[in-house]
């Protein structure tokens, strides 16, 4: 498998269950480079945004309730997504978001059963241990140019994590995405997304204490 679909999601609040996506971001990664096939859109979230959420990304109610629906785009995402292997850096948490959505949608489509996951951030621990390992971090230890990340946003944060990718992984000995998950990986990589939600809140709290401590 050599189809990387690189993600990430602003939201109205932590949990899934009971907050909805605003805002996501999808790139397609093909034998370690993009292949100009990109998927960016605001989303009506249909409630209103947390204070907390509204300072990481600066997104409000008043700027996304006129946006379509997700369900309008979950068709296209399901497309995108079959076949490929979803990339997000605390991964739990979009795996978490997009999944509730697609339920909500109607579409039976899940990411981590229906297509695998590896989690950067996951891979980032086992890469650098003990070290702060925020998307900020990374850009910074790998000499990425993070200038125009004010606040949080689903597309400069997907560019910024292809990139981060490639420079975690550039002295693999094969240069193939598909070798971090062909060898062995799959049960580090790949996991059920149904398994994951009962954690996601503390995972993602964890992973914002990192990034503002």
């Amino acid at each position: 498998m050599n189809k990387f679909i690189f993600s990430d999601t602003e939201t109205t609040g932590l949990s899934p269950k009971t907050e909805r996506m605003l805002e996501f971001a999808c790139m397609e990664v093909h034998d370690r480079a993009k292949t100009g096939r990109v998927f960016h859109q605001y989303v009506n979230p249909q409630k209103e945004v947390h204070h907390a959420a509204f300072r990481v990304h600066g997104i409000s109610w008043e700027s996304v309730k006129d946006k379509p629906l997700f369900v309008d785009f979950a068709d296209h995402l399901i497309e995108m997504f079959s076949g490929s292997v979803f990339v997000a850096h605390n991964a739990p948490f979009d795996v978490g978001f997009f999944n509730m959505e697609f339920k909500r949608a109607g579409r039976s489509f899940q990411i981590g059963r229906d297509c695998e996951v590896l989690d950067t951030l996951k891979l980032a621990k086992e890469i650098f241990p003990g070290q702060k390992n925020s998307l900020d971090a990374l850009c910074s230890r790998l000499s990425i140019d993070r200038s125009n990340r004010v606040l949080h946003g689903a597309l400069l944060d997907t560019e910024l994590l292809v990139q981060v990718y490639i420079a975690m992984t550039q002295k693999q000995q094969d240069f193939s995405l598909s070798k971090s998950v062909s060898q062995g990986d799959e049960a580090k990589l790949a996991y059920c997304a149904a398994d994951l939600l009962p954690s996601e809140l503390k995972s993602h709290e964890d992973y914002i204490k990192e990034m503002i401590s």
